[in-house]
């Protein structure tokens, strides 16, 4: 049996089955913390995307625009950059709500291809919140407002391998 599974989830977030407001006016968006090392959101990782994370109420948002280095088809963002931004910005959610959490479960739907260039937003937000593990929802919006790719995963405790990770 898989040690972080969890059967059962709290109550739901006030967003029920809906997603979120959409992003407005930035004024009063929280910019949180680096947390060292990332492939994502590290702005000394001269690989990484370098991508910064908000908390706008109970949701965590990034404005991001994808380039070159994160190109898949011809002028459009790769999937498996699309997926390593909405992994990241749901674990940001997830750990919003309480520390030493991982990813266990991740599934993306591709709606629509998502060009380089222009800023796209992305947005999670927690879906329900268990004993031992969170659910999160997440989507990458065009500047149009339509939603490009939607992604959910559960987020599991591992207190063990972050003690281990942080204090040897």
């Amino acid at each position: 049996m898989n040690p972080y599974h969890v059967e059962s989830f709290g109550p739901i977030t006030p967003f029920g089955d809906a997603a979120p407001p959409l992003a407005g006016s930035r004024e009063g968006w929280v910019m949180l913390s680096k947390h060292g090392p990332c492939f994502v959101c590290d702005p000394d990782n001269a690989a990484g995307m370098r991508a910064d994370f908000y908390r706008d109420q109970d949701v965590i948002r990034c404005p991001f625009v994808f380039g070159d280095a994160q190109m898949g088809p011809p002028g459009h963002a790769h999937g498996g950059s699309l997926a390593a931004l909405l992994d990241e910005i749901m674990g940001a959610a997830a750990w919003n709500r309480r520390t030493n959490l991982l990813a266990v479960h991740l599934e993306y739907d591709l709606r629509r291809p998502t060009p380089v260039g222009v800023e796209v937003m992305a947005s999670a937000w927690v879906k329900a919140d268990g004993n031992r593990s969170i659910r999160v929802a997440s989507e990458i919006r065009l500047p149009d407002g339509t939603v490009a790719v939607e992604a959910s995963g559960v987020f599991a405790q591992a207190p063990k391998l972050f003690e281990r990770a942080f204090h040897g």
